[in-house]
């Protein structure tokens, strides 16, 4: 996770020393002046999109009870979707290769219900709920532009969501989880140069997190990993 941060860090650092250039050389779609009249010209710039996604996601754990017996591993999968936006600026390093960076917001408010064990008849709350909220992330985004108006890339960043869960949770529970994200698209410039397509693919592979149950008292470690498949439509400035 470390590793990844650094590279963001480098990647915001190239964006903002793109700055540096006076007003009158300054161009958005080549701000370092380095496309050279190639293709990677065309698919430079600042953006926006409108993004739909479909999720697949599985949520794993294993635990003991409070006499430290274990208990049986288990495994939720859900599958929904979801709308957001993405922001970012993709900057020419050569007459076809691009660095993006890229934020996503995906607001979110699903919900997940897990027996623990008591049964339809539990009438003392034990039951866990938990209530995935929105979603971010940050990504750098190297780019191959194979045609004036086509590109693929290759994604690689950090997405975190907000988690809160009901009162058979003990407090200090972690409010959030973290995921190493990859993944691959391509992106297609319409009619003026201005609009455009996107297609994406990938994986977000969460660090485990820890629970503990109040009534119950059961402990345990708890994983997730979402695939998505998304489709954008935006505005490249």
């Amino acid at each position: 996770m470390n590793s990844i941060k650094k590279i963001l860090v480098g990647a915001c650092a190239l964006v903002m020393t793109s700055t540096v250039l006076s007003a009158g050389e300054f161009n958005l779609n080549d701000p370092l002046r380095r496309a050279g009249g190639g293709a990677s010209e065309s698919q430079g710039g600042p953006y926006i999109s409108l993004q739909g996604a479909m999720y697949g996601a599985t949520f794993g754990g294993s635990g003991k009870n409070k006499d430290g017996a274990a208990l049986n591993d288990a495994t939720l999968g859900q599958v929904f979707g979801s709308v957001g936006v993405n922001v970012g600026w993709a900057i020419p390093l050569g007459d076809r290769l691009l660095l993006g960076l890229d934020l996503s917001y995906q607001p979110g408010d699903g919900k997940i219900k897990v027996d623990t064990g008591a049964g339809d008849s539990d009438t003392t709350g034990e039951d866990v709920e938990v209530t995935v909220g929105d979603t971010r992330g940050i990504s750098i985004m190297p780019m191959i532009a194979i045609s004036d108006s086509s590109a693929v890339y290759f994604k690689y960043g950090i997405t975190h969501v907000a988690l809160s869960w009901n009162d058979e949770m003990t407090t200090g529970i972690a409010s959030s989880m973290l995921a190493d994200t990859i993944a691959v698209g391509s992106r297609t410039i319409l009619g003026n140069g201005n609009l455009y397509m996107q297609t994406e693919f990938g994986v977000s592979d969460f660090d485990p997190i820890n629970i503990h149950t109040v009534t119950s008292n059961s402990t345990g470690t708890a994983s997730a990993e979402n695939v998505y498949g998304a489709f954008s439509v935006g505005i490249k400035f």
